[in-house]
């Protein structure tokens, strides 16, 4: 009798197993509603929050077509909004975890993901926890959140994008400075005023490019108050072009606050303001940087003091100290000569 007893409860058990095993895996794969991570219509998201597991997070607001916002007060990175929409948009899973490693997944998530939560015309419709890369680091771990309960569902899953070939975690970041928007300059040609550039320690090199029309423009050096002659239209021309998307490599993080500060007290070594046609300035300064590390020296055997690649620069708010690449701004930081027509040979 006794096993007989043994016997029904082990085909209730049985049963019972089966019928969840139907219910969640149709035809051999797990129910979608747990795999479900895509949000196809990436156009209709208005607003992605992201939070990692020591408090810091960050919200991304879509204010226009082409146009987001960081914590509703700074302008997005576009390039990095469009990866993650991307990113949302395609990803998919790669496989199930293995019942005999589900636990570990679990607990790495637990531990280190970052959470996303998705809307779409201001409603919350797609949230999950986003964890580390895989061992191969061909895919990322991830698991959906429930929005009934906003608890985690039971299956972790490895996800990838198909056709790429890394891991997806770095693109959910949650440090604000590193979605917002690099722009120093941004000035079509004919939305330029003047350009004024001061050089510390040698106002003989100070001048102010003013644009009376087209192609009538003007060069006063500063400390004489005369205006240069022989100048070269189509260098101005070239020039003004310069100003179109010229950006910041990133914010300084790599030197002390400390650094930052005397490094301010100092006087920069170039000032370019920007005026455009509606009277509004941009005055960015220039400062030299702190060498990557001490006692390098450069071919002739002299101490490097300052980077030779890369300077900082105070951006026009007067509270955003920036890395700057001389590839990049060095052109449109140039003296006189440059405006100047060359004489033929």
């Amino acid at each position: 009798m006794k096993k007989n007893r043994i016997a029904i409860i082990l085909v209730i058990i049985l049963g019972a197993a089966s019928i969840w095993f139907v219910i969640n895996n149709h035809n051999g794969t797990i129910k979608e509603t747990l795999r479900d991570f895509a949000v196809a219509d990436t156009a209709s998201i208005t607003k992605i929050f992201l939070a990692n597991k020591n408090g810091n997070t960050v919200t991304l607001e879509r204010k226009s077509p082409g146009r987001w916002m960081v914590d509703g007060k700074y302008n997005a990175r576009m390039d990095c909004i469009k990866t993650l929409l991307v990113t949302i948009k395609k990803v998919d899973v790669k496989e199930p975890i293995g019942k005999h490693a589900i636990d570990n997944v679990i607990k790495r998530l637990a531990s280190k993901a970052i959470r996303c939560e998705i809307y779409q015309n201001d409603k919350l419709t797609k949230a999950y926890y986003v964890g580390t890369e895989t061992q191969d680091a061909s895919g990322t771990y991830m698991i959906l959140i429930d929005l009934k309960t906003m608890l985690p569902s039971a299956k972790p899953f490895v996800t990838y994008i198909p056709g790429f070939d890394g891991y997806l975690t770095t693109r959910y970041f949650t440090e604000q400075n590193g979605w917002r928007d690099r722009t120093v300059f941004n000035y079509n040609p004919n939305e330029i005023k003047s350009v004024k550039l001061e050089v510390t320690g040698k106002p003989e090199n100070d001048y102010e490019l003013s644009v009376k029309g087209n192609n009538d423009y003007q060069i006063k050096m500063l400390s004489t108050n005369k205006t240069v002659s022989n100048i070269d239209t189509l260098a101005v021309k070239q020039y003004l072009s310069y100003f179109q998307q010229i950006n910041f490599e990133s914010f300084e993080v790599s030197i002390t606050q400390p650094q930052i500060d005397s490094t301010l007290k100092c006087q920069p070594i170039n000032t370019l303001t920007i005026t455009d046609t509606k009277g509004i300035a941009n005055k960015t300064k220039f400062y030299a940087r702190w060498p990557r590390r001490h006692g390098l020296f450069d071919p002739a055997g002299k101490e490097i003091v300052y980077d030779t690649d890369r300077l900082d620069a105070l951006l026009d708010n007067g509270k955003d100290f920036v890395m700057c690449q001389y590839y990049v701004f060095g052109k449109v930081l140039p003296l006189v000569d440059y405006f100047l027509k060359k004489q033929k040979r």
